[in-house]
C-alpha cells in the first residue's frame, strides 16, 4: 500500500482526518466583521497587557463573554505565532475534535459497526464554514459534546470518573461562553431515562448526582466573574453578573427576533442533507429511529434546546452550532432505519448552484469591467474543488453519508474562494490596518471616534488602542494633522472618509481631522 492509499485509507475511516483538508484554506476570506475582528482584538489586548483575568475591548471593560477563546488564541500565538491563519486553526483543531467526539458517543449508543454521525457532521457546509473562524460556537460544541460523552458513561455504567469528566467539560463549556451550555445539557439529562437502554435505565438518584455536578462545573466561570468584579465599579458589575445574562434571556439588547425564527432558516444551516434525503422515506426512518438509543440521545440533544433557544429573544444562527452533532445521530439513526434514506448525487443541484454563483461572478457586467485585475486563481480554486467534488460523487467507495460529507466539505472548499471574490471590493479592513500603521511609523496623531468595535487592534498590531476622541472638533482642533478611525451601521460615509471598508451593514475609514475644522483653519 503506498501513501497516497494509506491516505485515503485513513480519511475512509476517520472523517476527523478529513476536515483538516480545510487548513490550507484558511487565509482565503478576510477577517469577519465584526465578530472575529473583536474577538482577536480582546486576545490582542490581553497579550499586550498580561493581564488573564479582565477583558478589555479598545481600553474598556468588556462584559460579553468568559475568557477561555481568548485564553486559548493567547496560547496558540505562544505556540504558532499572532496570525489569522493559526487563530482559526485553533478552532479548526476543536472542530476535528467534536467529529471525533462524536463518533465515540455514536459507538456507545449504538454499537462499534455505527459510524454514520462523524461523516453527517463532516457534511454540514454552515459548520465547515464556522470551523474556520474565531467565534465561540465551535469550540463550545467540543464541551458540549465532550460532557455527552460523560452523561453517557455515567447512565451506562455509573463510573465516577464519568462525573470528573462532566465536571471538567461542563466548566470548560461555561468558561468558553457562559450558562448557555445548561440548555445544551439539559435534555439528554432530564430526559436519560428515555433514551438509555432498558438495562442501564439510571434512576433518578443518578440523575440528579448530573445536574449537582453540572451545577457545581459554575463555580470556574464565578469565580472568574468575581475575580473580574474586584475591578469594576458597581454598574460594571451589574453589567457583568446580570444584564449580560438576564438581558438577552427576557428582552435582548442584541439581535432579539421572533419566537418562530430559528425555524424559517433551518432549512438552509443544514444544507446539504435537505437536498440529499429521499423524503418519501423520512417518515418511518424517523419513527424507526426513536426506537434506538442513538436516534433518542440525538432527538434529546436537539428539540428541548431549540425549543429554549427560541423563547431566548437573542437569536443568532450560529447559537444552533452546538446543536448539530444532535442532529447528526438523530439522522445517523434514521440512515441505518432507512438505508436509501440518502442519494448522494443529489447534490449534482448544490454543485450547479456554485457553478452557476462562480459563472455569474465572472460574466456579471461590473465583473467584465474588471477581468484584467480578476482573481484568476480563486476562480481556478474554485473550479478545481468543484471538478473533485464531480470526480469523488462518481468514484470514491464507501457510504452514503461518507461519500455525500467528502463531496459536501470539496463543494465548501469550492465556495471559499468564490465568496472570497465576491468580498474582494472594500471588505477587507486589514488594507486600513495597514494604513494605520503607516500612519504610527510617521507619528501622525490617531485617535477613534464613537463606539468602533476594535476593528484594527489585532491587525495593525496596536501596542495600546488607539485613544477615544470624545469631542472630535476639539480633537481635530489640538491635532489638525490627525486622523480620526470611524465605524457606522447607521449613516452613509463622508465623501472624505479615507480607506473605507464595508463591515457589517456599515463601514469604517479613516478621517482627517480638517473635516471639522473651519475651511479658513483646515486650509490655513
Amino acid at each position: 500500500m503506498n501513501a497516497l492509499d494509506r491516505l485515503r485509507a485513513g480519511l475512509s475511516s476517520s472523517p476527523w482526518l478529513a476536515i483538516w483538508l480545510l487548513l490550507p484554506l484558511l487565509g482565503i476570506l478576510p477577517p469577519v466583521p465584526v465578530d472575529e475582528t473583536r474577538y482577536l482584538s480582546i486576545a490582542w489586548e490581553m497579550r499586550q497587557s498580561a493581564e488573564l483575568i479582565a477583558l478589555h475591548l479598545n481600553g474598556f471593560p468588556y462584559f460579553d463573554k468568559p475568557p477561555l477563546l481568548f485564553w486559548l488564541l493567547n496560547l496558540s500565538w505562544s505556540l504558532f505565532g499572532a496570525s489569522l491563519w493559526t487563530s482559526r486553526a485553533m478552532v479548526v483543531l476543536f472542530g476535528a475534535g467534536c467529529i471525533r467526539l462524536l463518533t465515540l458517543i455514536e459507538r456507545r449508543l449504538a454499537g462499534v459497526e455505527a459510524q454514520q454521525a462523524g461523516w453527517l457532521l463532516l457534511g454540514c457546509v454552515y459548520f465547515l464554514l464556522f470551523c474556520g473562524a474565531v467565534m465561540f460556537d465551535i469550540v463550545l460544541c467540543f464541551f458540549v459534546l465532550l460532557a455527552f460523552l460523560a452523561v453517557i458513561q455515567w447512565v451506562q455504567g455509573g463510573d465516577w470518573r464519568a462525573l470528573v469528566l462532566l465536571f471538567v467539560a461542563s466548566g470548560l463549556g461555561m468558561l468558553t461562553k457562559g450558562p448557555v451550555l445548561l440548555l445544551h445539557l439539559a435534555g439528554p439529562m432530564l430526559l436519560a431515562r428515555w433514551w438509555a437502554p432498558v438495562a442501564s435505565k439510571p434512576g433518578w438518584q443518578r440523575i440528579g448526582a448530573m445536574l449537582a455536578i453540572t451545577l457545581l462545573s459554575g463555580l470556574p466561570v464565578l469565580f472568574w466573574a468575581l475575580a473580574e468584579v474586584r475591578h469594576l465599579g458597581a454598574s460594571d458589575a451589574h453589567e457583568l453578573l446580570v444584564t449580560q445574562t438576564a438581558g438577552r434571556v427576557l428582552d435582548s439588547f442584541a439581535h432579539n427576533r421572533a419566537f418562530w425564527w430559528y425555524l424559517m432558516w433551518l432549512p438552509l444551516i443544514v444544507l446539504p442533507w435537505p437536498l440529499v434525503l429521499r423524503w418519501k422515506h423520512v417518515r418511518g426512518a424517523a419513527s424507526e429511529s426513536l426506537h434506538s438509543s442513538a436516534g433518542r440521545f440525538g432527538f434529546c440533544a436537539v428539540v428541548p434546546a431549540l425549543i429554549g433557544f427560541s423563547f431566548v429573544s437573542g437569536k443568532q444562527l450560529h447559537y444552533l452550532l452546538p446543536l448539530f452533532p444532535g442532529a447528526a445521530l438523530l439522522l445517523g439513526a434514521m440512515s441505518r432505519a432507512e438505508p436509501s434514506l440518502l442519494s448522494p448525487l443529489r447534490l449534482l443541484g448544490l454543485m450547479v448552484l456554485i457553478a452557476g454563483w462562480l459563472a455569474w461572478t465572472i460574466l456579471r457586467p461590473e465583473g467584465m469591467h474588471q477581468n484584467l485585475s480578476m482573481p484568476w486563481g480563486m476562480i481556478a480554486l474554485a473550479l478545481c474543488m468543484l471538478g473533485l467534488a464531480v470526480l469523488l460523487l462518481r468514484q470514491v467507495r464507501g457510504g452514503t453519508e461518507q461519500r455525500a460529507a467528502l463531496v459536501s466539505l470539496l463543494l465548501t472548499m469550492a465556495l471559499l474562494p468564490v465568496m472570497r471574490i465576491q468580498l474582494a471590493d472594500g471588505a477587507d479592513v486589514r488594507e486600513l490596518a495597514q494604513q494605520v500603521v503607516a500612519l504610527r511609523q510617521q507619528g501622525v496623531p490617531l485617535a477613534r471616534v464613537g463606539d468602533e468595535p476594535g476593528l484594527l487592534t489585532f491587525f495593525a498590531r496596536l501596542p495600546e488602542p488607539l485613544p477615544t476622541a470624545g469631542d472630535p472638533r476639539q480633537w481635530a482642533q489640538q491635532h489638525p494633522q490627525g486622523f480620526l478611525l470611524m465605524w457606522s451601521a447607521h449613516t452613509a460615509p463622508p465623501p472624505d472618509l479615507q480607506g473605507r471598508v464595508w463591515v457589517a451593514k456599515g463601514w469604517v475609514g479613516l478621517r482627517p481631522a480638517t473635516a471639522w475644522l473651519p475651511r479658513a483653519v483646515s486650509t490655513r
